[in-house]
């Protein structure tokens, strides 16, 4: 029997559901945390640890809705429905956000009919895309996901995603590896506060690789022996340099991780495997996006060691590189070089053709075989009554 693998990449995750790629639906949060000035605000309804306030004096009438973190949120307009009271269209918005937190989803996934409902609401959020298209991942009769990086928008969010694959961690068999979103720093305003720093993404992704069971060597890398598929597999990481500029999202392998890999080449376990896997999250070689058109901009984006790697992939003899981070999906066999490519493209916001989400079910035996598997919008199966929604955490939603 072959091992079977799904390449999946970019979930792109978050607190709220909401990306960087979709700036006009990022949920807002003021910089400034609420308490200094509560003393003029009344408490008109609470949940969850949300809150809507009403000023006392100042600004007479003035409602803010806090959440638990103690951010301020925009009220929504009465033109965004919700009802004329603002209040209620505080409290409602309160609850759409708060059932939607990668923290609640984690603790409490929905399934059928419920996430089916939630999604039909809001079918933007990322959190809810990655639920449903983790559940035809794991349909597709695979044995292990390699997930290569941008596994969240900003680095919040992790807990959802071992959630959502956590059938394939609890076996040891979710074989992580962090992208730019999961480790660098974006000058776009996102909705994370307080905002993360390089040492708290980079601390969130060294607890997500040990309970996975990875052990990340001080160079950046791991690897994993898979007997079952004659296999060997090296997770890398493209982030491995440090961010040279705030708003550039470039990668690097970096000599450590390229000597050590090299070193690895020499080795009997490496040698005598007859798959030889090798994970990054940047891009080796520029990709198109269709027939008859360009490969989009590599600015700020590129692998700036890619002829580097290359060489070195060459010359220990990998047979499968995969990666992701174009939200592309293609795959192909480099000239000058000896190994399959498998470029995969965002699970839950498709392929930059204009493709649905979709991922590689990759079997690996005597020989490779590969298919695209593609997440259909009607994913989500009606287990439940359709017309209703999981109680939520809150009164409403």
């Amino acid at each position: 029997m072959p091992f079977t693998i799904a390449h999946v990449s970019d979930l792109h995750v978050s607190g709220f559901g909401d990306t960087l790629h979709d700036r006009a639906r990022m949920t807002r949060r003021s910089a400034r945390v609420a308490g200094a000035g509560e003393a003029a605000f009344e408490t008109c309804w609470e949940e969850a640890g949300w809150r809507v306030l009403r000023a006392r004096a100042r600004k007479r009438g003035e409602i803010v809705l806090v959440d638990p973190d103690g951010y301020r949120h925009p009220v929504p307009p009465a033109s965004a429905g919700g009802g004329v009271d603002p209040v209620e269209r505080a409290a409602s918005r309160a609850c759409v956000l708060e059932a939607r937190r990668s923290a609640v989803l984690a603790s409490s996934p929905p399934e059928g009919g419920a996430l089916a409902q939630m999604l039909d609401r809001t079918p933007e959020n990322v959190n809810l895309r990655c639920l449903r298209a983790a559940r035809v991942v794991a349909e597709a009769d695979v044995d292990a996901v390699f997930l290569t990086g941008d596994c969240t928008d900003d680095g919040e969010g992790w807990e959802l995603v071992e959630t959502a694959f956590a059938r394939f961690q609890e076996r040891g068999r979710l074989f992580p590896i962090p992208g730019n979103h999961d480790l660098y720093l974006f000058p776009i305003a996102s909705s994370a506060r307080p905002r993360p720093t390089h040492a708290s993404k980079r601390a969130l992704w060294r607890d997500v690789a040990a309970r996975c069971g990875l052990a990340v060597e001080p160079c950046g890398a791991w690897k994993r022996l898979i007997p079952e598929g004659d296999a060997i597999v090296v997770g890398l990481d493209s982030c491995a340099r440090r961010q040279r500029a705030f708003f550039r999202q470039n990668g690097a392998i970096g000599p450590e991780q390229l000597a050590w890999l090299r070193e690895l080449g020499k080795t009997p376990e490496w040698k005598d495997a007859r798959h030889r896997v090798v994970l990054c999250h940047h891009h080796v070689v520029p990709l198109a996006v269709g027939f008859g058109k360009r490969a989009p901009t590599e600015i700020g984006m590129r692998l700036d060691d890619a002829r580097a790697f290359g060489e070195a992939l060459n010359d220990v003899g990998a047979t499968i590189v995969m990666h992701g981070h174009r939200h592309v999906s293609e795959r192909r066999q480099p000239a000058g070089h000896d190994f399959d490519l498998f470029a995969a493209p965002s699970l839950t916001l498709g392929c930059k053709s204009g493709d649905a989400p979709s991922f590689w079910r990759v079997e690996i035996d005597h020989r490779v075989h590969a298919d695209r598997v593609r997440i259909p919008v009607e994913a989500v199966e009606q287990e439940n009554d359709p017309g209703t929604e999981p109680p939520p955490p809150m009164a409403m939603e």
